[in-house]
């Protein structure tokens, strides 16, 4: 146990009442705490087992607490632990409950300065371990979701809708070795990533996050990053939100979802059971409700389908306050302890538990544990599973050996991997539209830049719309800073051309400040308050004939979670009037470009008419302003293919999305033309490529379930006059089943660098596991398989096409039923008593 042996006269240890910071006048800032006896030196499962063995009921109840915490100094007036956790100090976390891990949310650590930060989680874990009452490190979480986006002058890579354009896992991974290096060296041993749920609905305000809307590609992604994650071995990923968190039934965060057991299985599903091989730490629930049951209560999802059906044997953490919203949000469970006997019961190890508010904090979750252990509620092997659990992951990460960190390693790391982050920003450009080879420009231009970049207060704004949420803070950056390492658009482009001048356009990143202070509204459209005053109209048009070029800043302000959330997918009305007066000022010889910065496809056919070029730059990070200059100039071809389907936007409010590729036909009725703007894989080059003809590594295939793959190989040739690099992707395009098909469907993809003039034979790996289907009626409860049947595939949007036939009607992932489609009574057995429960229910009666 610890040593509290330094106490007052009433027998409370002294150094509980006080700060933390160098309590025990031995930090050992540059050195790990040394292995001890006990706890300090489990290894093994016996050591767990061991340890489990020596906890109280209440100390077990604390491992599976997560608090988050805002600063390192204690606050006398308890501002930095709420009074409802019943606790003064972030220390008293530790000397009065025990608790197993805290957090720093919404990426905004206590400090931005990475030496700060470090130095504090050191001196805090030597605090816990010398005084809570064991000898058990806690675990540091926090939201390194693109990069180690938390500290000052830290690499921030493109955020998660820019990665699914790269079409490049192998790179991703790249940079989530960096991330992982970087997230360690500042102490912290957990972040909550990769997000795995499918990018499906543009209103959801956390779609930015989102890798693709194809499960194809979001599990290969997820797949590569989890593993990026986990290549140091002091820090554990999270795959989240499991499942399908990204399909709210009105577009909005945290909305429940209505979907069908069989596109679960076969869309929903398949990104978490690739990123699980990877093996991540841990699994994060997902906030939403499913059909009509949260998340957090489905024994089904937590516990039949992720540990049984796909093998995960980690740790299982609720989402921020989770529990608490079954009863505030979902309107589901009648009170917390009713909440916490289904969450644990359903399979929730861990609590995550926000900074306050109104939430029950750590004491009433530690104390309704206990309570409902001691009650019979919860089984006490439940608690000892879901406590294995977290030990498991702390010993792996080797808390016990080494607690702490050595604080020399972050100097040597923050801010690097640039090559990698500018690599990726430029293979995640997406050029949308380039009318008579508009772009690239000569590099001799007089050129105006203009739109979005300047706040109230002068500050540079769009910084903030390069970065996005999750960077220095939850909705993003302050306009005023600190930022991450950042390589600006204004800056980079001056040195590439003939002549810049500079009109920044008003935008404001305050609107999701809901309810608190003057803030105006819950929700914006635009995500931001963008305006184009009169002097910066003014500006635009004394500069604007003169311009050589014009290049428009257009796109939406950085936001997250609900706050994102959105009815309207139109530019915001001051930037669609920014660009009528360039077009105005302008004469028809002088080219207008777009580039978009946004997290979510903006903007109609009608503005993107009065663009003669429109590169979709998205949310792309620390290398951004060199990435979109390099493309605007030619120093870069662009290759970027589009991850999700940009609808046409229409009209205001938005009614014709979700509109995935991967949809069922019909695709309209007549009615409304629902067909997308920019298809998925839509991406324009400088240059041309063809294909010739296509070929299989073989026609047939007998049994699936023997070979899951096949070799597409295709000619291809650059046909123009310019070097560039060109993903080629293959599609089932046609197929005919006992359920309808999809009316396309990714199976592979790879990324091949061209001269001008040069062939090359280019062999796409396809996956046949994307060919499966639930089939039968409605329920969708049968093994999924490919069906025997021919199926067409074809290169790029209207390629060469090849037949693959399969012979034999096979499973390649999930040969079984539904889990749990016959245990009647949810005992995780099926036994006499489920077939008697069964009988009596087809029967309609019962005994």
């Amino acid at each position: 146990m610890a040593d509290n042996s330094d106490t007052t006269d009433d027998g409370v240890a002294e150094t509980s009442r006080r700060t933390f910071m160098k309590a025990t006048g031995a930090a050992t800032a540059t050195a790990a705490v040394g292995a001890g006896t006990g706890a300090a030196a489990a290894q093994t499962d016996e050591d767990i087992e061991n340890i489990i063995s020596t906890l109280s009921l209440e100390q077990k109840a604390a491992q599976m607490t997560q608090v988050a915490i805002s600063s390192f100094e204690p606050d006398p007036e308890g501002s930095n632990v709420p009074d409802n956790f019943g606790v003064d100090t972030v220390g008293e976390l530790f000397t009065e409950l025990g608790v197993g891990s805290v957090l720093s949310g919404g990426a905004a650590p206590p400090s931005f300065d990475g030496s700060e930060v470090v130095s504090g989680i050191n001196d805090l874990q030597e605090y816990n371990l010398r005084n809570a009452d064991h000898d058990i490190p806690f675990l540091y979480g926090v939201d390194a979701t693109h990069g180690n986006g938390l500290l000052e002058g830290a690499t921030v890579f493109p955020q998660r809708l820019n990665m699914g354009s790269t079409r490049n896992p192998d790179l991703i991974e790249k940079a989530e070795e960096h991330t992982s290096d970087s997230t360690v060296s500042m102490g912290a041993h957990w972040t909550f990533a990769p997000t795995t749920d499918l990018q499906r609905d543009p209103r959801w305000g956390r779609f930015f996050e989102g890798i693709s809307e194809d499960p194809k590609l979001e599990g290969d992604v997820s797949r590569a990053r989890a593993r990026g994650l986990e290549s140091d071995d002091r820090l554990a990923s999270c795959v989240k939100h499991f499942g399908a968190y990204s399909i709210p039934n009105n577009g909005n965060d945290r909305a429940p979802a209505s979907t069908s057991l069989r596109d679960l299985r076969t869309n929903l599903f398949p990104p978490y059971r690739e990123a699980l091989k990877a093996e991540p730490g841990t699994v994060m629930v997902n906030s939403g409700a499913v059909n009509g049951v949260p998340a957090h209560a489905s024994h089904w999802l937590l516990t039949r389908m992720l540990r049984e059906n796909y093998g995960f044997e980690g740790m299982v953490v609720s989402d921020w306050d989770d529990l608490n919203r079954m009863i505030t949000n979902h309107d589901y469970a009648p009170d917390f302890r009713t909440a916490t006997k289904e969450a644990i019961n359903a399979g929730v190890d861990m609590y995550m538990i926000g900074n306050g508010g109104s939430a029950p904090g750590p004491v009433q979750f530690i104390d309704t544990v206990v309570s409902l252990v001691r009650d019979g509620e919860i089984p006490a092997d439940r608690i000892d599973e879901a406590v294995r659990n977290i030990l498991e992951l702390k010993a792996d990460l080797g808390l016990f050996e080494e607690p702490t960190v050595d604080e020399s390693r972050i100097d040597g790391v923050l801010g690097g991997a640039k090559e990698t982050s500018e690599q990726m920003a430029k293979e995640s450009m997406v050029l949308l539209k380039n009318d008579e080879d508009t772009l690239p420009l000569s590099g001799d231009e007089n050129v105006l830049l203009t739109g979005p970049g300047v706040d109230s207060e002068g500050n540079n704004t769009r910084a903030l719309m390069q970065h996005g949420g999750w960077t220095l803070g939850w909705q993003g950056p302050s306009g005023s800073g600190p930022f991450p390492r950042q390589r600006l658009l204004v800056d980079e482009l001056e040195d590439c051309v003939g002549n810049l001048t500079h009109v920044p356009t008003s935008y404001n990143n305050t609107t999701w400040w809901a309810g608190q202070g003057d803030a105006p509204n819950q929700q914006s459209d635009e995500n931001g308050e963008f305006d184009f005053t009169d002097a910066q109209e003014e500006q635009v048009r004394s500069a604007a004939p003169n311009a050589d070029a014009v290049v428009v800043v257009v796109g939406e302000g950085c936001h997250n979670e609900g706050f994102g959330d959105r009815d309207e997918l139109v530019l915001d009305e001051a930037q669609q009037r920014l660009i009528d007066v360039v077009n105005e000022e302008t004469s028809d010889s002088t080219p207008v470009v777009g580039v978009m910065l946004a997290g979510s496809p903006r903007g109609s056919p009608e503005t993107f008419e009065k663009l003669d070029a429109l590169l979709f730059a998205g949310e792309p990070g620390s290398d951004g302003g060199a990435a979109i200059t390099d493309t605007l100039v030619g120093n870069y071809n662009p290759s970027g293919k589009l991850a999700f389907s940009w609808p046409t936007n229409e009209g205001t409010p938005v009614g014709t999305v979700p509109v995935p590729y991967n949809r069922y036909p019909p695709t309209s009725t007549g009615a409304t033309d629902n067909t997308p703007l920019y298809e998925f894989g839509h991406g324009l080059s400088y240059t041309s490529f063809e294909y010739g003809d296509v070929s299989l590594s073989q026609k047939t295939v007998g049994n699936p379930a023997n070979q899951s793959e096949v070799t597409v190989s295709v000619e291809v040739t650059n046909t123009g006059g310019t070097a560039g690099d060109h993903v080629v992707e293959v599609f089932n395009t046609q197929s005919y089943g006992s359920v309808l098909q999809p009316l396309r469907r990714l199976l592979g993809y790879e990324r091949v660098s061209l001269a001008a003039g040069e062939t090359k034979t280019v062999e796409v790996t396809a996956d046949l596991t994307a060919l499966e289907v639930v089939p039968g009626d409605m329920l969708g409860v049968q093994p999924k398989v490919v069906e025997a049947g021919d199926y067409e595939l074809t290169v790029g949007q209207d390629g060469p096409t090849a037949t693959l036939t399969v012979k034999n009607t096979r499973s390649i992932t999930d040969d079984d039923p539904v889990p749990g489609r016959y245990d009647i009574n949810n005992d995780g057995e099926r036994g006499m008593d489920d077939v008697k429960a069964l009988m009596q229910g087809i029967r309609g009666y019962d005994d």
